[in-house]
């Protein structure tokens, strides 16, 4: 007989409960160790971790479920980077470790996140589950090699199909400034394409990796700069054709900043931000605002979603064309 057992759950009305479902998996949110279930018309998702973390932009409550038992070729949810595998955090982590390392030979550490991504230099709290004591791998993206240490750097590999998007958007005689760089992901794909690469860090350990990658990838091309994006800005003011600003949540504070940057030639700025639907056109025209008050002409603009971050939340990418001046 399986006995019921007390779990936090996200609760959302059945006709959502498909959508809400795949962004809980996509976040590892998800525990699948448990049923999902219908009462009086809601779905009650078994979820991972806190309810407390602020992200958690859902209605969560405690509900008796039926767990499931892990087997063979269960859809465990979990971040790969190199050959270290991140789960979240739940009472089942080590059988899952045990099944990762068993079935998929490519992993050879498994890590449990305890937090959200938070900090200023937006890390997660990671402890040791399985597998090698190690937190430092060498990552392969698009022809790339990336060493990281995930314990002290911020890297997503769910962000690579986005990586590859700017690095075919990108042409051979730009100038190209990662205003929030961290281990080099973009700033690496991209100064294979343009003309230079200039990249600002703030995290020493994280500016560190980025040296290496530069040299572990023999560019040529690259300008590291350890510092603060606002005290940087000024001193490559209307030196790129390109500015990335993948910093969720904070971006909108360094706008200003990456466009003092922009050549007066004109060029793009991709501007990356985390927003519910309903405030996509609010976000346009806050930047749009921006763009007006520091006397510039956007030529085009456009807003698309990279990936799903929370329930009902997104990260999203601008893409803001400026006129020459």
């Amino acid at each position: 007989m399986i006995v019921p057992q007390k779990k936090w759950c996200v609760t959302v009305p059945k006709q959502e409960g498909e959508r809400a479902r795949k962004e809980l998996k996509e976040l590892s949110l998800l525990d699948e160790r448990y049923k999902i279930e219908e009462r009086n018309g809601r779905l009650y998702m078994p979820l991972k971790g806190s309810p407390h973390e602020p992200r958690y932009d859902v209605e969560v409550c405690a509900v008796e479920l039926r767990p499931q038992t892990l087997r063979k070729g269960l859809g465990i949810s979990y971040d790969t980077i190199g050959d270290i595998a991140i789960v979240g955090w739940f009472d089942g982590a080590r059988a899952a470790a045990s099944e990762l390392l068993e079935t998929r030979k490519n992993i050879k550490v498994v890590l449990a996140a305890v937090s959200g991504v938070r900090g200023e230099y937006r890390l997660k709290d990671l402890i040791f589950v399985a597998g090698e004591k190690r937190t430092e791998t060498e990552h392969k993206e698009y022809g790339s090699r990336l060493l990281i240490d995930v314990s002290r750097v911020y890297f997503s590999p769910r962000l690579a199909t986005e990586r590859h998007r700017l690095a075919e958007l990108a042409h051979s005689n730009e100038t190209v400034v990662d205003m929030f760089a961290g281990a080099g992901p973009f700033t690496i794909l991209l100064a294979k394409k343009v003309k230079k690469a200039i990249a600002f860090e703030l995290n020493p350990a994280a500016f560190c990796y980025l040296k290496r990658n530069i040299e572990l990838n023999k560019l040529r091309n690259v300008e590291a700069c350890l510092g603060d994006a606002k005290d940087l800005a000024p001193k490559f003011k209307g030196a790129a054709e390109r500015v990335i600003m993948n910093l969720p949540h904070s971006a909108f504070n360094f706008l200003s900043d990456a466009l003092t940057i922009l050549s007066s030639n004109g060029g793009i700025i991709h501007y990356y931000d985390v927003k519910p639907e309903d405030e996509f056109s609010e976000t346009i025209e806050r930047v749009k605002k921006v763009v007006q008050s520091c006397d510039k002409t956007i030529d085009t603009i456009h807003l698309k979603k990279v990936r799903s971050y929370a329930p009902r939340r997104y990260h999203i990418v601008v893409d803001i064309k400026i006129a020459p001046s």
